[in-house]
């Protein structure tokens, strides 16, 4: 599989210091391009609320936009079914878990009282839409979150150095990033730090053609899931190998 690289594109490994580890919903790490579209995202809302201009929402029922990500490109079976060269976070000196935190929220009675026209005498928080909830929050603790991607290095690092957390509950001090590190590896194999964690297994949603003629790898099996930015848009979830 020979990715599309453009002029200036290297090797690269992209290391985020953290405070204290990271929250995430999918059993597997944020991915790098997925960060790398949401700062871009952010940027074009910023600079259409400078200018005094709307700008469009992403839409279940429209096919997204693809971003113009400083990253190559792998195109894996053809067609739409391509990917960018990155792959998701790999927790380097992982602390051994489980990590569980919990949150919890309750509806405020006096907001609603605000907002709402009418209201009934008491909003249950036992029971219906507004009720009381404690939630789990898994966590990976560990000291560094590594990805390996191809793409240029400058670009990446502009896009990444406003970036002060990451993950789920970053209001409540989780994913707190203390600094950024990338480094050039040209002398690397493009395909594996696209495709694969330093420990060998699959690094990120692919599919099946681009594992084809690399021999017996590990991977989380096969199934529904986002190709590439924005991943939980309906339009992006095809059948893929499944990352570690």
């Amino acid at each position: 599989m020979t990715l599309q690289i453009a002029a200036g594109m290297v090797p690269l490994v992209v290391r985020a210091k953290m405070a204290a580890g990271v929250a995430h919903a999918v059993p597997w790490g944020i991915s790098l391009d997925g960060l790398l579209a949401s700062e871009i995202r952010e940027n074009t809302k910023a600079a259409a609320r400078a200018a005094g201009t709307d700008y469009t929402p992403y839409s279940p029922d429209t096919v997204p936009e693809d971003l113009d990500l400083p990253l190559a490109r792998c195109p894996g079976d053809g067609a739409d079914r391509w990917h960018w060269a990155a792959t998701f976070a790999y927790p380097e000196d992982e602390i051994p878990g489980p990590h569980v935190q919990y949150w919890s929220a309750r509806p405020d009675q006096q907001a609603l009282d605000h907002m709402a026209a009418d209201l009934p005498a008491l909003v249950s928080e036992r029971q219906g839409r507004y009720r009381s909830r404690v939630m789990p929050l898994p966590l990976t603790v560990c000291r560094h979150l590594v990805w390996r991607a191809v793409g240029d290095r400058a670009a990446v690092a502009e896009l990444l150095e406003p970036i002060m957390s990451i993950g789920k509950k970053r209001s409540a001090g989780h994913g707190h990033v203390l600094s950024w590190e990338i480094t050039e590896h040209p002398a690397a194999d493009r395909w594996e730090l696209a495709h694969l964690h330093p420990d060998g297994g699959l690094g990120r949603t692919a599919p099946a053609a681009c594992l084809r003629d690399h021999g017996e790898m590990r991977t989380g099996g096969d199934g529904q899931m986002g190709l590439r930015p924005p991943y939980m848009h309906p339009a992006r979830r095809t059948r893929v190998m499944l990352p570690l």
